[in-house]
């Protein structure tokens, strides 16, 4: 039996980037690498779980004042079948 691992690459962190840049308070100058990888594997934990590959800005922290969602694109996501043990 095989397993799907799916993954966020680097399309889909750049689509986390332009999303956190343009909703985000602090801006997107605001977020390094790791902390990109760090909202990458929000999404990746949301597919696990069977979900969209989504992000959350609280609205605390959104320039709207609202929550904001984002899914990350099909572009964003690799998908590697692994046997299962």
């Amino acid at each position: 039996m095989q397993t799907t691992i799916r993954t966020i690459n680097r399309i889909g962190t750049a689509e986390i980037h332009a999303f956190l840049a343009a909703n985000h308070k602090y801006g997107g100058d605001h977020f390094t690498a790791d902390m990109l990888r760090a909202w990458a594997e929000d999404a990746e934990f949301q597919m696990s779980e069977g979900n969209s590959p989504t992000i959350e800005i609280k609205s605390w922290d959104a320039v709207s004042g609202r929550t904001e969602i984002f899914t990350v694109s099909e572009a964003g996501i690799d998908a590697v079948e692994v046997d299962d043990q």
